[in-house]
């Protein structure tokens, strides 16, 4: 699927990646920069993992644009979008097989479309990586705050303290910490003992110029702490938070109806503060259930939906780390 990679040679040099076996007419190839030169880390910049998630694939495509060799000392390798069917196609998953790729990894060769692309990356850019760096934001359906986290280990070449410098470089307000899933780009790389980093932050469905500015940012600070990169811009002293996320930072809709969202992004909201209303879809106003946290925390995530099914995701929450 990777036409002619070469990733020992130096400079700066695009790759066609071939539409994977059994994606409809009408998809075009998509390109991966690698930018060599001489020592250093190896850096996997994705986007795209999920289609809809377009700030990611608009940040990379510039930033494959405008680094150029010289700036680079190792390797930094740059997939806009690693599930280009889905984003093509204006979907958040491919038409052609319905999965959610961060739940592929780490993907089969001879699978379907979804799982092809997850084997690119696992099975022949993770040999080469020191660190993966996979961005994503809200897509269609949520918004989420500009935040960072990670995942390491004691084998890994980029260990877990020097992972946390290169996350309180980034100069985003919130580092979340969370349980890892296997099947996702990072658990699997983090399976194959490599360092990565998930970049979160926009959607709902639109894109804005400062969003992407804050993404763009973030990603220049990241790369220049990881070592691949020459500084672009100034460091940031870390003067965020650290929080945690969990099952119970997790708020879904009690029942079918229309949400009202009673907070913004980043508010901090306290154990049983009501957060939302679920209006009917039918009926009397007095039907409107109040859904409350039910942690302390910033808000960090909220659905961009207005009708939601009962049992759909709301929103969450992040925990203060002790």
């Amino acid at each position: 699927m990777l036409i002619d990679f070469d990733p020992g040679r130096r400079g700066k040099h695009r790759y066609p990646i071939a539409v994977p076996a059994g994606v409809r007419a009408g998809v075009v190839p998509e390109t991966l920069c690698c930018i060599s030169n001489g020592e250093g880390p190896t850096v996997v910049l994705t986007g795209g993992v999920h289609g809809d998630e377009y700030e990611a694939q608009i940040v990379l495509r510039a930033l494959a644009d405008t680094i150029g060799t010289d700036a680079v000392s190792g390797r930094l390798i740059i997939v806009p979008s690693l599930n280009f069917p889905a984003s093509q196609q204006g979907g958040r998953v491919s038409a052609d097989d319905g999965k959610n790729m961060n739940r592929v990894f780490p993907g089969q060769s001879a699978g379907s479309p979804t799982d092809q692309l997850a084997a690119l990356l696992a099975g022949h850019l993770f040999p080469l990586a020191d660190l993966l760096v996979d961005v994503h934001a809200g897509g269609r359906d949520a918004t989420v705050v500009p935040m960072v986290f990670g995942f390491s280990n004691a084998r890994c070449r980029i260990g877990p303290a020097a992972l946390d410098r290169i996350l309180e470089a980034w100069g985003y307000h919130y580092i979340e910490h969370l349980q890892g899933i296997d099947s996702t780009a990072c658990g699997a790389a983090l399976r194959a003992d490599i360092a990565s980093v998930e970049i979160e932050g926009g959607g709902g469905g639109r894109l804005d110029p400062r969003e992407l500015a804050i993404m763009r940012d973030g990603i220049l600070r990241g790369l220049a702490a990881a070592g691949v990169l020459s500084p672009h811009l100034p460091a940031i002293p870390f003067q965020g938070v650290h929080v945690t996320v969990g099952p119970e930072n997790q708020v879904v809709a009690p029942r079918a109806g229309l949400v009202e969202h009673l907070c913004a992004l980043g508010d901090i909201v306290a154990a049983g503060q009501v957060i939302a209303r679920i209006h009917p879809l039918a009926g009397g106003s007095g039907d409107i259930i109040d859904v409350a946290s039910r942690t302390a925390g910033h808000v960090l995530r909220q659905t961009h939906q207005v009708h939601l099914a009962q049992g759909q995701f709301l929103a969450n929450t992040g925990t203060l780390r002790a």
